[in-house]
């Protein structure tokens, strides 16, 4: 038992340090831009940046509660605004590979089953991505006139975007609520495996999928609360699309507002869709092959490292502290047990 506590607190310990390490890496490399444009940005846009980077995480710990306090009622829009920045941490120091793991995970230690954990995952995912159709297709409506005369070759990009996003939350659906693909799965198994300790862990697959599906059921099911995290995920977009308009409205006061929100929907619609040149990633290519031509390059690259401070940086450093806290406390728990261990062992 007291090798056990030992055990944990200096995993602990090392895990943390492990995090500091990959945090310093990660800054060096790959946030410097990002921090050294900080520097230039007047107090008044960062701050709005910052504010508009916070109240995305509020809406969207919102949009997180409605599908999570379904299976924990505790479920909170605080613990939904952890849940994301929690998720951010780990998509940075895991290079994207942890996101829905962590994400999980998270709902595990909030007492949800693992199955209703990716139930959760998934919807949120579903609901995202939804969003993401709704406003490129508005953008796509509103601003169809200018694309058409300015760049009518990137209408078919941006149509096989919205159906490539529309495809991906189609097979969500059918992977987490089809009962003719489980039973498939199973017939297929029954089929294949036929050793003991193989069916037992189909078994368990099997029922942690049935309970997937019934997570997912429950909460597609009841349309008004589809509809309210539909809306809360519209919502929280909207105020990350507003940071380059915040950013470049500085120095193009004649900017239209509509025109940088369509361009931002079209950038992240468009980010998988397009192939991009070594060194530079999908969104940021978009990005700046939309608002180049409408603002140069100077202020669209720095309006791209602001608008990835706001929803890629900010989050990363509000997870970092929550997670920083959460690892303190375990550490100070762990060498309680220690402590209590030692005074045990002591009496005897």
């Amino acid at each position: 038992m007291k090798s056990n506590s030992k055990t944990k607190v200096f995993l602990n310990i090392g895990l943390l340090a492990i995090i500091i390490g990959v945090i310093i890496y990660v800054m060096d490399n790959s946030l410097s831009d990002i921090f050294a444009q900080l520097m230039k940005t007047s107090w008044i846009v960062v701050a709005l940046v910052i504010l508009l980077g916070v109240i995305y995480q509020i809406v969207e710990g919102r949009s997180i509660k409605e599908i999570a306090s379904y299976f924990q009622k505790d479920f909170s829009t605080k613990d939904g605004f952890f849940t994301s920045c929690y998720v951010a941490f780990y998509r940075v120091i895991s290079f994207g590979t942890g996101t829905l793991l962590s994400e999980i995970y998270f709902y595990k230690k909030k007492g949800l089953a693992v199955s209703q954990g990716v139930g959760v995952t998934a919807l949120h995912m579903i609901m995202y991505k939804a969003a993401v159709i709704f406003l490129s297709v508005l953008g796509l409506i509103v601003q169809f006139s200018l694309f058409y005369e300015h760049a009518p070759k990137m209408i078919p990009f941006i149509l096989v975007g919205v159906v490539l996003t529309f495809v991906i939350i189609l097979s969500l659906l059918i992977l987490s609520s089809s009962i003719n693909l489980q039973v498939l799965l199973i017939s297929w198994s029954n089929k294949h495996f036929k050793r003991k300790k193989l069916r037992d862990w189909v078994d368990k697959c099997n029922l942690q999928i049935y309970s997937l599906r019934e997570t997912v059921q429950t909460i597609t099911k009841d349309r008004s609360a589809m509809i309210r995290i539909f809306g809360w995920n519209v919502a929280k977009l909207l105020f990350w699309y507003v940071i380059p308009y915040v950013v470049l409205v500085e120095n193009h006061p004649n900017i239209d507002l509509l025109l940088v929100l369509s361009f931002t929907s079209f950038s992240v619609i468009l980010s998988g869709v397009f192939p991009t040149p070594a060194g530079i990633g999908p969104f940021e290519f978009v990005y700046l092959l939309l608002f180049k031509p409408l603002v140069g390059t100077v202020d669209a690259v720095s309006s791209l490292l602001l608008y990835r401070f706001g929803s890629f940086v900010l989050p990363f450093l509000i997870g970092f502290i929550y997670v920083l806290v959460q690892k303190r406390q375990e550490i100070k728990l762990g060498l309680h047990a220690v402590r209590e261990e030692k005074n045990e062992a002591a009496d005897e």
